[in-house]
């Protein structure tokens, strides 16, 4: 990639940092100084697809419950009885439903020569995503007697019901767990079941109600009840920085800039739906041992009511991840190369270093634009943080002054095609007073012996989509001499 200024930002009092995307440059290293780097994804020669991946790790933790149903009124004319159904979490349980991609939610980056990144949700066959399931269900109860000489209506939700008996909690404990393949676009499905056919899920005494019943009757009430729930959960969209739109499939692309860099990282942005739907079978109970100074000793159980139940979609917001991309990033040398003086029928090689200062391997083709200066004609792959000796050979048939363009292809994302100046005899490569020349830019050279000065070049990290609010900030710019 071309070289460009060095842009430093620092942020004085940074009120909040939202998701962005990130270009970065490493420094360049010279000859014989090469740092092996750890590479990602795949190149091909220019003019290809070159594709490179990341990933991010997900997880949401839904710890809210969630209303499935409610009766109407059950039992005898006298003691009418309506009980409400939630899924709750577990005391102590760990969340509702967790939905977790370590390392399965990949990022497929792919390019060729128009300057442009394209970016889609990569699924594959791969199964590292896990959902998990664990619930109670929590009664909500409505209780109105009309007997004995007691004429009550008692309302109570799942709070109330449990702060009766301290430290009580609801009896029911059901769990499940399913593996996705990454992303979860198509529906995953996972089925919980009970522990027990029928279960019971709450009981308390009428000592815990208002004194009008506790002082004049024992007994006590209670649910019993089972479902089946099936967890539905499905990604619905993927925003990433920098990028318009989003993908909302698994066919779905972005495009982003091929900006210049050694990495490329996206903040990226998940969302999803979690359906519930099954079916519930509710048995409300209610015991009375005595009322005043009678013994009753009255067992009514209701006859089992069932309820099919479709819970309205709970959207799923994941918290944002930075995903790593990583680039190749070939430079070629800043200065014009001289070959010195040739002879007619004579011949001079010289070593250009060609540098892939990315963090992925860069693969490259050479040509020259004069018959009389050689390159290699096969492709070559140099490796992340690595450097390429290229061999320029110059025959002349004359002596006068010879110049040529020597050009660059590569899998570099946004300078797919470099060039560099290379002469003999005499010949004005394009080398200014400091001896750069006015083509693109590559590593820092001295006639081409491939010498980087300290430092390399590094691209200023920018922040699209999401925004970034920050105080103080004071940019510093640092120019190439001229």
């Amino acid at each position: 990639m071309r070289a460009h200024t060095l842009r430093t930002i620092r942020l004085g009092m940074m009120a909040a940092l939202s998701a962005g995307v990130m270009f970065a440059s490493s420094q360049a290293y010279a000859a014989g100084d090469v740092e092996n780097g750890s590479g990602g994804g795949s190149s091909t020669p220019s003019g290809g697809i070159n594709t490179s991946s990341g990933s991010a790790a997900l997880k949401y933790e839904h710890t809210k419950g969630i209303d499935l149903v409610k009766t109407p009124g059950l039992g005898p004319s006298w003691a009418q009885l309506s009980v409400g159904i939630k899924m709750d979490p577990v005391k102590n349980g760990g969340p509702l439903f967790s939905i977790d991609m370590p390392k399965g939610a990949n990022i497929e980056a792919s390019w060729g020569t128009d300057k442009k990144i394209l970016l889609k949700a990569s699924t594959g066959a791969a199964t590292d995503g896990t959902i998990k399931v664990r619930h109670s269900l929590a009664p909500s109860i409505n209780l109105a007697i009309d007997k004995w000489g007691i004429k009550a209506n008692l309302g109570y939700d799942a709070s109330s019901l449990v702060n009766k008996i301290p430290g009580a909690r609801f009896e029911y404990d059901s769990q499940a767990a399913q593996q996705f393949a990454p992303w979860g676009f198509s529906a995953v499905d996972t089925v919980v079941k009970p522990v027990k056919e029928n279960t019971q899920i709450f009981s308390v005494g009428f000592e815990k109600f208002p004194e009008f019943i506790a002082d004049n009757a024992e007994g006590y009430l209670g649910v019993r009840a089972h479902t089946t729930p099936t967890f539905s959960y499905t990604t619905t969209k993927i925003v990433m920085s920098g990028a318009d739109g989003a993908i909302e499939n698994a066919a779905g692309e972005l495009s982003v800039p091929a900006v210049d860099g050694d990495y490329m990282e996206l903040m990226t942005s998940v969302e999803g739906e979690m359906k519930v739907k099954g079916a519930i079978a509710i048995e409300p109970f209610l015991h009375v041992d005595t009322v005043a100074d009678y013994t009753v000793n009255a067992d009514v159980g209701y006859p089992v009511y069932k309820m099919d139940y479709d819970v309205p979609g709970t959207k799923v917001v994941f918290q944002s991840a930075l995903v790593h991309i990583p680039l190749p990033n070939v430079h070629v040398p800043t200065k014009g190369v001289d070959m010195g003086k040739v002879k007619v029928g004579g011949s001079a090689s010289k070593s250009v270093v060609i540098e892939n200062s990315g963090e992925m391997e860069a693969t490259m083709s050479f040509k020259s634009s004069e018959s009389a200066f050689t390159v290699p004609s096969s492709s070559v792959t140099v490796p992340p943080k690595g450097t390429y000796e290229l061999i320029v050979e110059f025959s002349p048939d004359s002596a006068a002054a010879s110049m040529a363009e020597i050009t660059v292809d590569s899998s570099d994302p946004d300078s797919p095609q470099q060039t560099f100046k290379v002469g003999a005899n005499g010949a004005d490569v394009g080398n200014g007073p400091d001896g750069e020349n006015d083509l693109p830019k590559g590593p820092e050279g001295d006639s081409g012996c491939g010498c980087k000065t300290a430092g390399g070049n590094a691209s200023l990290p920018s922040y699209a989509g999401f925004g970034l609010l920050a105080l103080g900030a004071t940019i510093l710019v640092r120019r190439r001499k001229k």
